[in-house]
């Protein structure tokens, strides 16, 4: 792709992604607008960080006429396709991509990509340790850590890309194709960007729709509308189950990791061996497992990172222990369903604090699980009281709503009353009142250790 003298527009300057793209595009000798609905004062931080790049901002809305003269538009994952700059774009005929899309054009190396509901960044991080520890370079990005802009394209053959990926990435794709995209699990989510559960399915398998036959798909076999993506693909298909004795393929036998890939079955490890705990994980470790074999790693490596790897940050992350209550932050689980996999990793008393950003989510399944598993439950946030209707509906009302996370912590910490987990796992987005997941989860820990006066 040649970029040089090009009039390229970045919708969406986020201090990640649009910040980093920014900075490619000049390199590349491409003129640069960018334009976000922010004000100038909001963007303060990331204007700062594009002082040295020559850069001509619209900020405050979308210059139609200014946009629209544009060569190519990047769009950042926060920003839905189906705005009407973007509309009005596309009927120009203008070629409109995401971050991923541009990065993956300068790549030489192979990509490995993950993507699924839940457990993407537990998974990408292990398998990023796994190849890190044999000494290949490694570069491990995409939604998690560094834009992918900006590494991938001054990476040779001899290294690989460990990328974890959104439907909000993948919505602006055209010919990324990874090497070996594995898919953990498909449930309900993002529905007020996607509009419905199947376009959200339709994003995410957008992911294997370039692979061919010299690529691979690693599908969990548990999950029916994962394994469905093996039909009309070209690409090698590799499945791996918790629940199924597979002719080939990673299962699970009398409580050990076998994988049988080339027509020889072979033990790699005895699940209670492994650093990451509860079925969730076990899910994530077998992804890797199919991930680290396919791609020739030292069998010795890989069980030795299985054993050491004990997890992320804000993912089931275990802050303390204060008088008899432990403290878990899992400020990573935005949905129901990683909410219900929190909950069912501990034994009661569970007191757990949820609610956040409206992400059109139906929250009667965890409801379910809160009535058998959960004795109190504190809500904040824009979703407080549809969570609250959905418990009320179950006879559920041992619930207290309260207004910050400080207070959240202060009530749950008041009602373990000396026993049992204090569970951070809001089941909802923190865009409501926090920048992302981490910010939540970091003043929750910060909550904790105040309220203790640690």
């Amino acid at each position: 792709m040649e970029l040089e003298g090009k009039l390229v527009t970045v919708i969406g300057l986020g201090k990640r992604t649009g910040v980093e793209t920014v900075k490619f595009l000049d390199k590349q000798g491409a003129k640069v607008i960018v334009s976000d609905t922010r004000s100038k004062l909001e963007l303060e931080e990331e204007i700062k960080l594009l002082q040295n790049y020559k850069v001509k901002f619209d900020l405050g809305g979308h210059t139609v006429d200014l946009i629209l003269e544009s060569d190519l538009i990047i769009i950042s994952p926060g920003v839905p396709i189906d705005i009407p700059i973007l509309c009005q774009a596309r009927d120009k005929g203008i070629e409109i991509i995401s971050e991923i899309e541009l990065a993956y054009k300068f790549c030489k190396a192979p990509i490995i990509a993950i993507t699924g509901t839940n457990g993407k960044t537990t998974t990408t991080t292990l398998i990023g340790e796994i190849f890190k520890s044999t000494g290949r370079k490694t570069v491990v990005g995409g939604n998690i850590g560094r834009a992918l802009i900006r590494d991938l394209p001054y990476l040779n053959e001899d290294a690989t890309v460990i990328a974890e990926i959104s439907s909000f990435q993948l919505e602006g794709i055209r010919d990324f194709r990874p090497k070996i995209s594995l898919f953990l699990n498909i449930t309900p989510d993002h529905l007020d960007r996607h509009g419905s559960f199947k376009e959200y399915i339709k994003a995410k398998r957008k992911l294997l729709m370039n692979q061919n036959k010299g690529d691979y798909i690693i599908l969990n076999y548990d999950d029916p509308i994962v394994r469905g993506f093996a039909d009309n693909t070209d690409a090698k298909v590799i499945f791996f189950s918790q629940q199924e004795k597979l002719e080939s393929g990673i299962y699970l036998e009398a409580d050990k990791i076998i994988a049988d890939l080339r027509g020889v079955k072979e033990e790699i490890i005895d699940i209670k061996q492994l650093g990451i705990k509860g079925p969730h994980n076990l899910e994530n470790a077998l992804g890797a497992v199919a991930v680290s074999l396919l791609m020739n790693i030292e069998k010795e490596m890989l069980i030795k990172i299985l054993k050491e790897f004990t997890g992320v940050e804000h993912r089931i992350e275990e802050v303390a222990v204060i008088e008899g209550v432990k403290y878990i932050n899992d400020s990573k689980g935005t949905n129901p369903i990683a909410a219900i996999k929190a909950i069912e990793t501990f034994e009661p008393p569970i007191t757990l604090i949820a609610g956040g950003k409206d992400k059109g989510s139906d929250f009667s399944d965890l409801a379910e699980v809160i009535v058998d598993k959960v004795e109190a439950v504190v809500l904040l946030g824009e979703t407080a009281e549809s969570i609250k209707n959905s418990l009320t509906k179950l006879a559920y009302n041992n619930i207290y709503p309260v207004e910050t996370i400080q207070e959240a912590v202060k009530v749950s910490s008041d009602l373990a009353a000396g026993e049992g987990i204090v569970l951070l796992s809001p089941a909802c987005a923190s865009w409501d009142m926090f920048n992302n997941y981490e910010e939540r989860g970091e003043k929750f820990k910060e909550a904790v250790r105040e309220i203790h006066s640690l």
